[in-house]
């Protein structure tokens, strides 16, 4: 008997387990896109009606980068900025998106083929009402193959390569702050879905506070009383309101994640990633015990810090191209 169950019932009720799991996750993560997910299109919430400007401006963004574009091109997402703007007023709210949309607006307006159009003069007569103001340069910006050029290193394998997920580090030496935000600043050029930008890092260098969030991590008992400062990286549900979007919190938080650790790893610093593959009573736990707000889904954690003199960590060697790259071919 207890030779079928090792050799053929235990993996089947195993199996059988890690479905019900996963099925309680699945269930789990649409409650949570139910609750706080962007689909009720709530203009008059602040967070939600910036996330979706994004989209509109975004769309103007486009249409005023290509070199040669359609003059009657971009009205309707013109008309949907001016909507969300005019809420923008009417709730006396302004937001980084807000004041982006605008000044995006204007230069579609300003456009030689859109100056003289009526709906654009309506349009350009109501920004002025806003008085808003940005010194950033938003809509297109000119960049010759000079300018791509600057982003090359010279022996990109010795960066690529070099990386490698660290456990222990520096004693009694914290990343300052003003490091931290030199590392989240490099990261936020990861590209998102329409530009939305929805992603929050919580990151503590506190010893109690980092203790307390391992305590919901799997994996890092062995070193994470070692680790120094932590990241836990998150994105807002208030930001995707299609269904066909219930998966792309997770895909522009991967993105960002692994910018953060190219961040820190080009000025120096080495991190672990830890993962956050959690069941809900697990999600749900943390969120007692950290000031996490209810629309951040976490994606990782991310411990860091300064690599000691020496140091050891896992060869990780990795597979063979062949097995990773392949040829696109119809069927």
């Amino acid at each position: 008997m207890r030779s079928i169950w090792n050799n053929f019932l235990r993996q089947k009720v195993r199996s059988v387990y890690r479905l019900i799991e996963g099925l309680k996750g699945f269930l789990y993560d649409y409650k949570r896109f139910f609750l706080y997910g962007g689909w009720k299109e709530d203009l008059y919430e602040y967070e939600t009606r910036n996330y979706n400007l994004a989209m509109a401006y975004h769309g103007l963004e486009k249409s005023l980068s290509y070199k040669r574009r359609d003059p009657k091109s971009g009205w309707s997402n013109a008309e949907r900025v001016i909507f969300r703007l005019k809420i923008a007023k009417k709730t006396k709210e302004f937001g980084y998106h807000d004041v982006a949309a605008s000044q995006v607006l204007y230069k579609f307006l300003t456009l030689p083929a859109n100056k003289d159009n009526p709906r654009g003069k309506e349009m350009l007569s109501f920004l002025e009402t806003l008085d808003l103001f940005s010194s950033e340069t938003h809509g297109s910006i000119e960049k010759t193959n000079l300018d791509f050029a600057q982003g090359q290193i010279p022996n990109p394998e010795s960066f690529f390569l070099s990386r490698y997920s660290l456990r222990e580090y520096r004693p009694n030496q914290i990343v300052d702050i003003e490091t931290v935000e030199r590392v989240i600043r490099l990261a936020m050029k990861t590209p998102s879905v329409c530009n939305r930008q929805e992603w929050h890092v919580y990151h503590s260098d506190t010893r109690e506070t980092i203790d307390l969030a391992l305590k919901f991590q799997n994996g890092n008992k062995p070193f994470g009383n070692k680790i120094p400062n932590l990241f836990i990286v998150t994105t807002d549900l208030k930001a995707f309101f299609a269904g066909s979007e219930h998966y792309q919190h997770w895909i522009d938080g991967g993105l960002f994640s692994m910018s953060i650790m190219y961040a820190l790893h080009s000025i120096g610093l080495a991190s672990c990633p830890l993962n956050w593959s959690q069941t809900p009573k697990a999600d749900k736990a943390i969120r007692k015990a950290l000031d996490i707000k209810d629309s951040h889904t976490i994606m990782m954690m991310i411990g860091f810090g300064y690599p000691d003199k020496d140091n050891k960590v896992c060869s990780s060697t990795r597979r063979p191209i062949n097995e990773v790259l392949s040829n696109l071919q119809k069927k």
